[in-house]
């Protein structure tokens, strides 16, 4: 049962037991900022975590001490971005109706008071606004190259 306040009573719990060595990967992108920050392009970081028994030992060893390189290292994960299609609703422009008006004091009147709006709206694929990015270990023999 959850106890939490606020939570849904399917949430479950996790509890860490103890901490385990991990390599940190850290990726840096350029994006076009948002509206909350100052126009331009803003850099932003997500970080990957690989426990140590999912690399070889030599290879947690090397990239631990430094000793490969920003290339050599980035040779020894695969990357794959997707952007999904997303179904949104968007105006039917040609089966909608608009009545003519004007703007006043910040609302839309009608010039015909008796007029009213018919909207329609349609369905339609779009890109999502949101990039998955997967990281994953190059295959063995690209990480042996390492050990």
């Amino acid at each position: 049962m959850n106890d939490w306040p606020g939570n849904a009573a399917d949430c479950i719990r996790t509890k860490y037991e103890s901490r385990v060595p991990a390599l940190k990967v850290t990726y840096w992108y350029k994006a076009p900022s948002t509206a909350t920050e100052e126009s331009g392009d803003a850099y932003y970081t997500f970080s990957v975590y690989f426990r140590t028994d999912e690399i070889s030992p030599g290879l947690f060893r090397e990239v631990s001490a430094g000793k490969v390189g920003r290339s050599g290292a980035a040779e020894l994960f695969e990357i794959s971005t997707s952007r999904p299609s997303i179904q949104q609703e968007v105006i039917d422009e040609a089966n909608s109706t608009f009545c003519d008006g004007y703007y006043s004091d910040g609302g839309w009147v009608h010039t015909n008071t008796t007029c009213e709006d018919r909207v329609t709206y349609r369905q339609v694929a779009s890109l999502s606004p949101y990039v998955s990015v997967k990281v994953d270990l190059a295959p063995p023999s690209l990480q042996a190259a390492v050990d």
